[in-house]
Formats: structure tokens, C-alpha cells, sequence
């Protein structure tokens, strides 16, 4: 995959202690390319997991015109100004948007997101807690580490919140300098619930599709 945005990016608001990586930027395009075909994107579903100010589910619906419905998760408050600044200025209400304040792992007690979505789209924290030189700010610690929660909830999360079908993409960072293999973790907590395979890498980090087996 080209490490060159070949498209406009928008000039997101966002908090000025940390700033969202052309990561999300290149996940969304990524997507946009493999969802071209698909019919009926307009009455699909998507999630934007750990979405911060939006800029994953944003840049797809810019991308993609028949991105209709987005639902944007984040945990952290201070997003929230930053969300509905980016979506007004895009959008100006012409799409479905919608930012849910709530940590992953709540969602999966909430029967309203119990295989709700068609496509989930998720960069989610990196580091897990005490792999890694933490900041004095606990708001950076937050967006870096697994601090709210577990990674294997948020693959847990994931399976509850796709429909029969549907597919999540989740940019994972191997962590073999600290003896994990993530994507065989992934693969052993979905068993046989789901298939999983790296589809790219973006700078050093694996695209992996998460697809949803349907219960026969």
C-alpha cells in the first residue's frame, strides 16, 4: 500500500496535546478501495472504533458518498467538541453521524449494539500497560495504552457489535519485542467465530480484517 494520501485531507479539529498519525487517514482509504464494489453502501452500518475526533469514519464517508450511517465510539470526553466540530463542517447534518461517549467494553452489556454494524473500522491504542514509556498526561496515556480496557475485550467488542457477515478492519501492531504475536492472539480469542488475515500494512502496521462467521 502507497504511504502517499492521494486524496484531500481535511484540516480536523483536534485536542492540541495529541495529534491523530496519517495512520487513520490511510486505514479509511484502504477501506474506501475495498468496499468500491459493495452494493447498498448507503443502508450499511459503520463504526468508527476508538474513532478520538472522527477521522477514520469522516475521511471514509468523504471518500465514499454512499457512506451514509457512522457511529463514532470514544471513551475520552474531551473528544467530543472536536467530533461535532468536524462532522458540522463536513457534513452539515447530510449524513447519519453519530458519536457514542462509552467505553467498548459497556457497549457489549448494551443489547442496542448486539450486532448492530455492517463494517467496523478501528486504530485502536498500541501499547499494552507496561510495554512502554507512559506520559505525564494521562489523556496521552489513554489514546497509547490499554488503560479502560483489555485488547482481547476490544476483539471481544468487535464480534458483539458485527452483524452475520459483517467485517471489522483493525490496524494492530505486532509486539514480537515483547514476545506477543497479536494477530495469532486475535485469531485464538475469535476461534472459530471468525476469520482473520493481515489484508496491508500501513508503516509498519498490519491492516487485519476481522470477518464474522454467520451462525448456521
Amino acid at each position: 500500500m502507497s504511504e502517499v494520501n492521494t486524496r484531500y485531507t481535511f484540516h480536523y479539529s483536534q485536542p492540541n496535546e495529541y495529534r491523530f498519525s496519517l495512520d487513520s487517514v490511510f486505514l479509511a482509504q484502504k477501506v474506501a478501495e475495498l468496499l468500491k464494489s459493495q452494493s447498498e453502501l448507503k443502508n450499511k452500518k459503520f463504526l468508527d472504533l476508538c474513532s478520538g475526533c472522527g477521522v477514520i469514519g469522516l475521511e471514509l464517508a468523504i471518500y465514499e458518498d454512499e457512506v451514509y450511517h457512522v457511529d463514532f465510539m470514544e471513551v475520552q470526553e474531551i473528544y467530543i467538541e472536536h467530533f461535532q466540530k468536524n462532522a458540522k463542517k463536513l457534513f452539515d447534518n447530510k449524513k447519519n453521524l453519530n458519536l457514542h461517549l462509552m467505553n467498548y467494553e459497556k457497549a457489549m452489556s448494551e443489547p442496542a449494539f448486539k450486532s448492530r454494524y455492517d463494517f467496523i473500522l478501528s486504530n485502536p491504542p498500541y501499547f499494552f500497560q507496561g510495554e512502554g514509556l507512559y506520559s505525564p498526561s494521562e489523556f496521552k496515556n489513554r489514546c497509547r495504552f490499554f488503560m479502560d480496557s483489555s485488547f482481547e475485550v476490544l476483539i471481544e467488542s468487535i464480534l458483539y457489535m458485527l452483524n452475520e457477515n459483517g467485517r471489522a478492519f483493525v490496524l494492530i501492531r505486532d509486539g514480537k519485542h515483547h514476545g506477543r504475536t497479536l494477530v495469532e492472539e486475535v485469531v485464538e480469542i475469535v476461534k472459530n467465530r471468525a476469520s482473520v488475515r493481515i489484508i496491508d500494512n500501513v508503516r509498519g502496521t498490519n491492516v487485519v480484517e476481522i470477518a464474522k462467521t454467520a451462525v448456521v
